[in-house]
């Protein structure tokens, strides 16, 4: 019972500690070249195309002729925004999967405990059906010695009179 607690609780710290990190990683991104030219950049300017072109279409204004790029500092803004969602994103649901092979974890050992309790319940009868089934035989087997018993007693009582 303690265990669930405190993977609660576990997972709403890697939560907490997720946006921050994410910020850190944002920062990181705008300040490095590699990260502002391959990773920020691409990803911000595709997001930005497909929004315009989302945009026109669901106010009826048609499809656009040319989507203007966003010019350096607003594709690096974007860029480190999307990629700090996506980290926050991804840790979301790392500790989702985590919980959830966690949960099914526990559902397949109670499983398997019922399974267990259930063999051992059947054992137990059959080997209460044994029982019973022996203590019938000598049951039987009694009875007809004493039967036979009974026989001989009144075969001797007639013989004496």
């Amino acid at each position: 019972m303690v265990a669930f607690p405190l993977v609660k609780l576990a997972a709403l710290a890697v939560r907490q500690i997720s946006k921050p990190l994410a910020n850190r990683l944002k920062t990181k991104a705008k300040n490095s070249l590699f990260f502002r030219t391959y990773i920020c950049m691409p990803p911000a300017q595709l997001y930005h195309w497909v929004e315009v072109n989302v945009k026109m279409r669901m106010l009826n204004l048609g499809k656009p002729s040319e989507v203007p790029k966003l010019n350096e500092t607003m594709a690096i803004e974007l860029g480190a925004d999307l990629l700090g969602e996506a980290t926050i994103f991804m840790i979301a649901v790392f500790t989702l999967s985590a919980e959830y092979v966690r949960n099914s974890r526990n559902e397949k050992a109670k499983e398997a405990a019922k399974e267990e309790r259930f063999r051992t319940l059947q054992n137990d009868i059959d080997d209460l059906k044994f029982v019973i089934e022996k203590h019938n035989a000598e049951l039987l087997h009694l009875t007809r010695m004493y039967n036979a018993m009974e026989e001989r007693v009144q075969i001797v009582e007639s013989k004496k009179k």
